[in-house]
């Protein structure tokens, strides 16, 4: 008797625990698609981004026409707040104010203050995820994986603000100017240092030749003797390449959470493009 008792109660706390274990994977995934969802949206944001950023650089009537990434974007931050839970919600309607800001006065904007909106709306979906990974993790007493992640996030949100001081040197450089050589060598430096710092957390380490050749392509950047409009266009191109590799690693970092968690993330967008970028 005592003994059928005892084998009940170890088969009913093997179902519960079973049940608990389930409820805990499907929680996860639902909250990482969001998260998935999330950095697509980054990614076309930055699509964005880069088409307003040669339209405001050579306007033409064609500029009036609309952007695909602009429906694109309109309809995916919907997405997401309907799958948003609510206490995110909040959060989710600014973007959504934001971005339908944005989509409609970027034609207004100088070219600098359209780098500016649009990292500052990047920089709000950043959050979103932050938020969403920590709060998944934490609520589900992933302490080992919680710490490993906020040892890289500081490192990703340096690296960004160190892109967004490039590009602004960029729109500033002057001709011959020494000294605005010297800011951009020591922005890209810093830069450089960050991904490496990134790429040494990862489980799978991204090949070091990535790295390397960003100095490479760097070096070879023509000077300013075709004039200035043509060399800040050449180190804006080449500032998408640096963009390109940062969340070629970010995504390595979600991948790294994803795998340790034992949940399915969908090969991310940003990886093809930015190995196909970086060996052009």
């Amino acid at each position: 008797m005592w003994l059928l008792l005892l084998l009940a109660v170890i088969i009913g706390f093997i179902g519960y625990a079973f049940v608990r274990q389930r409820k805990s994977q499907h929680y996860l995934q639902q909250r990482f698609n969001q998260v998935i969802g999330l950095r697509q949206l980054i990614d076309l944001f930055r699509f964005h981004r880069r088409r307003t950023h040669q339209a405001l650089l050579r306007p033409s009537e064609d500029n009036a026409r609309p952007l695909a990434e602009s429906q694109a974007i309109a309809n995916m931050v919907k997405t997401l707040l309907n799958q948003a839970d609510r206490h995110h919600k909040p959060m989710y309607r600014i973007l959504n104010q934001r971005s339908d800001l944005l989509l409609r006065e970027w034609r207004h904007y100088s070219i600098q203050r359209n780098q500016v909106v649009h990292g500052k709306m990047i920089r709000h979906v950043l959050y979103l995820i932050d938020d969403t990974i920590t709060q998944s993790l934490l609520n589900n007493d992933k302490a080992s994986q919680f710490q490993h992640y906020q040892t890289i996030w500081p490192i990703i949100l340096n690296a960004l603000d160190t892109l967004s001081r490039y590009r602004y040197t960029i729109e500033n450089s002057q001709l011959g100017s020494s000294a605005s050589y010297r800011e951009l060598d020591n922005h890209a430096s810093t830069f450089y240092r960050r991904l490496e710092q990134i790429n040494l957390q990862l489980k799978q380490p991204a090949p070091a030749l990535c790295i390397d050749t960003l100095r490479q392509q760097l070096a070879v950047v023509p000077d300013d003797q075709d004039g200035i409009i043509k060399y800040k266009q050449q180190l804006y191109q080449y500032s998408l390449t640096l963009s390109d590799t940062l969340y070629l690693l970010f995504d390595h970092v979600l991948q790294d959470i994803a795998d340790e968690l034992k949940i399915h993330l969908p090969e991310a967008t940003s990886q093809k493009s930015a190995s196909s970028h970086i060996t052009t």
